[in-house]
């Protein structure tokens, strides 16, 4: 395998500067310093000319903050994915079939953010490409030298919008280089780019594929005077590509948004708290938008001024490669085919180059939510190396904490300890579906980390009293709690014991037993000792369900679920909380959802998990399709949180439901197929044809009309 040891280049602006990391913990917050720049573009191109041969020619390339890269005018990639400089990535591409004899050129956008968000790890000063051209036949390998050049653009202003997570990109084509990216652009005013002698990198190959990135035309365009109105069919994230002919200096006002007003135009002040709204000034000639970064809409407005001409118009789509054709419910139920459906499209929408909370308000990967995607983006890939690359870059926050951080990887320095207490359903999650007993063992001190952590909190009885360091959560938003008896302070959290912390806390005890379990080694905690102490705080014998907190009388849904889904209940009060859950409903937030179907089917309560999932009421899957819904929501409802974001797969618990519960998949790496077969499918359901990859093969399980049981088939 060729090393990949790059020099690392910059530009002048930021040769000399000394980078400093971002890394806190929330409570001892630290402001980075000033640097040259923030929302830097710059283009830069190298040269080069292959030899006659039948030689392969591989480009290992990384960029900090992000890359795009053209090959002889030729989109070719993007990258890497966003990381931390203590373990950067780079991608390696096979570029031979963009060759051809002569000269050869590579065109790299390359962008400096400079914000301290949750997307990059940015806003540290770290600007720089690294690249390396070999020619390989057999075992020889030949380095191809490459000289890079490099021009700033001034094409690109704009304003922060979110959470300071993009900057709109208002973009002029009277400040951009038109055609910079061919082989006959002459770029002999360019710079050359200089060494980055302050490079700390240490570079792995990314452990994930590269974006899948392409163009498809909107559903409708209703075209008016001034005015066309696009609509994509369907949420997407990506970027709208434009083509426009018109005077010089002319603007044209480009609008996004997830949904449309009463009066039908487009909501670009949207609700999650994004502002889609953009300016593009033309040059004279034909000329194209230029989009770099991405949104996350459905539908568009272009407002223009006489004199000015739209040729074309299209959309740019971008997401982590996701067959459809893998996995698909064909049902006569509606309701059924409908969630399914909009939660498959949102796991789409939002595993891009990480597993994101969303693709518009935050853009960043959260642990909590990303024990649901990851397990919903899993079956309907069939693949778990993005759940690998979710795992370790948590993992690797245990430098800055032993407790992890909620985010990762990015600058912004968030802890919530309801999600580092669940990071081990992630690694759980890996192991139920590969049977990687290395793997495993490889993140066992992790998984120790955090319980070792927590247990530092711990009372003279073994309950976490006041984790004073980390946000409770318990639910969000917080008017979904299911009025929740204990006074959840931010950001120190009120002095006690409280009801989820200490579930959570046991449900990290518990699978940390069956991950010690499985690897031979000795069991570190108590896992019986800590389930009778919890049981003996928070159960009420009398109303056979669990407090709040150590004097609460209110049982909210919250403090049962978790205790149902981490086997906490006593026998004798199991169907008890299960009934009471079902009549509860979903009186909690989105996410919670996952664990309480999950609870709800642990104790046999099949019908009740199909109900729920189908349930019509103003808390459900149903009501967000009633909403017009293409993506799952972050709340049931557009209105239930004050910005709620359109697009939120921690929404997409049913993926697993359905696969699960339902069907009947459950993995299992004890079983000989690696996987039982215990389907749950409603007579009321009809028809139901479901396809999922799984261990490298693919599986069908049908049930007909009227059929007393359903089977499962192996297509290949």
């Amino acid at each position: 395998m060729t090393k990949f040891e790059p020099d690392w280049l910059t530009i002048p602006l930021f040769a000399h500067v000394k980078p400093e990391n971002p890394y806190h913990k929330e409570q001892k917050p630290r402001i980075l310093r000033e640097y040259p720049a923030k929302n830097l573009h710059v283009l830069a191109r190298a040269e080069m000319e292959p030899p006659g041969d039948k030689r392969r020619y591989i480009l290992r390339i990384s960029a900090d903050d992000h890359y795009k890269l053209w090959i002889n005018g030729i989109y070719a990639g993007q990258g890497p994915a966003p990381a931390w400089p203590e373990q950067y990535y780079y991608n390696e591409i096979d570029i031979t079939g963009y060759l051809h004899p002569g000269k050869n050129v590579l065109a790299v956008h390359l962008y400096y953010q400079g914000l301290v968000n949750r997307v990059w790890n940015s806003g540290d000063g770290r600007f720089a490409l690294a690249s390396q051209v070999t020619a390989e036949i057999a075992e020889a390998v030949e380095r191809i030298p490459l000289t890079w050049r490099y021009q700033i653009s001034g094409a690109y202003t704009g304003k922060t919008i979110g959470y300071e997570t993009q900057f709109l990109e208002d973009f002029d084509s009277r400040c951009w280089e038109q055609g910079w990216n061919q082989t006959d652009f002459d770029d002999t005013l360019w710079e050359p780019m200089v060494k980055a002698g302050w490079a700390d990198y240490k570079l792995i190959k990314q452990p994930t594929k590269m974006l899948a990135v392409y163009e498809r035309a909107p559903k409708t365009v209703e075209k008016e005077e001034g005015c066309w109105f696009v609509d994509l069919g369907r949420e997407i994230t990506g970027s709208l590509r434009i083509k426009a002919l018109g005077p010089s200096g002319a603007v044209v006002e480009v609008l996004c948004g997830e949904e449309k007003n009463e009066d039908g135009s487009v909501r670009y002040a949207m609700r999650c708290g994004c502002c889609y709204r953009e300016k593009w000034t033309l040059d004279g000639n034909i000329c194209e938008l230029e989009p770099y970064d991405y949104k996350g809409f459905r539908y568009a407005e272009i407002h223009f001024g006489g004199g000015v001409k739209i040729l074309h118009v299209s959309v740019l789509v971008r997401h982590y490669p996701m067959d459809d054709s893998l996995c698909r419910l064909r049902t006569t139920d509606e309701k059924l085919a409908g969630i399914f459906d909009i939660c498959r499209n949102t796991v789409k929408c939002s595993t891009q180059e990480a597993y994101l909370d969303c693709p518009t308000r935050e853009k960043g990967q959260y642990l909590g939510d990303a024990v649901i995607t990851s397990r919903s983006q899993v079956w309907l890939t069939g693949k778990t190396d993005m759940l690998r690359k979710c795992i370790d870059q948590f993992a690797l926050t245990k430098s800055v904490c032993p407790g992890l951080l909620a985010v990762a990887p990015g600058a912004f320095m968030q802890e919530i300890a309801d999600f580092s207490l669940l990071w081990s359903q992630l690694l759980m999650t890996d192991y139920e579906f590969t049977g990687d007993k290395g793997f495993l063992r490889r993140y066992y001190d992790t998984a120790k980390g955090i319980v070792s952590y927590f247990a530092g909190f711990q009372d003279e009885k073994g309950l976490l009293n006041q984790v004073w360091d980390k946000w409770n959560l318990v639910d969000w938003p917080e008017n979904l709690r299911d009025d929740y008896d204990f006074n959840l302070s931010r950001p120190v959290v009120a002095k006690g014991c409280h009801n989820v912390i200490n579930a959570l806390y046991a449900g990290a005890v518990k699978t940390l037993t069956e991950i010690e379990t499985i690897l031979g080694l000795p069991v570190t905690y108590s896992f019986s000792r800590i389930k009778a102490c919890y049981v003996n705080t928070f159960y009420r014998p009398d109303k056979k369900r669990f407090a709040d907190s150590v004097k609460s009388t209110h049982c909210s849904l919250h403090s049962n679920l978790y205790a149902l889904y981490f086997g906490l209940v006593p026998d004798e009060a199991v169907d008890h909380v299960a009934f009471f859950l079902e009549e509860k409903g979903f009186c909690c937030g989105v996410m919670p959802s996952y664990f309480l179907l999950k609870a709800l089917a642990g104790a046999g309560h099949y019908e009740g998990v199909y109900r729920l999932l189908t349930n019509e009421g103003d808390h459900g899957w149903v009501n967000m399709l009633r909403e017009g819904a293409t993506t799952c929501f972050e709340a049931w409802g557009k209105a239930q949180k004050w910005n709620t974001s359109l697009c939120h797969p921690w929404a997409t618990a049913p993926v697993s439901i359905v696969i699960e519960e339902l069907a009947g998949i459950h993995p299992d790496p004890g079983e000989e197929k690696g996987y039982r077969f215990e389907p749950h499918i409603p007579d009321s359901v009809g028809q139901f044809h479901l396809t999922v990859p799984y261990g490298g093969n693919c599986y069908q399980v049908v049930k007909e009309e009227g059929d007393d049981r359903p089977f499962i088939v192996q297509l290949f």
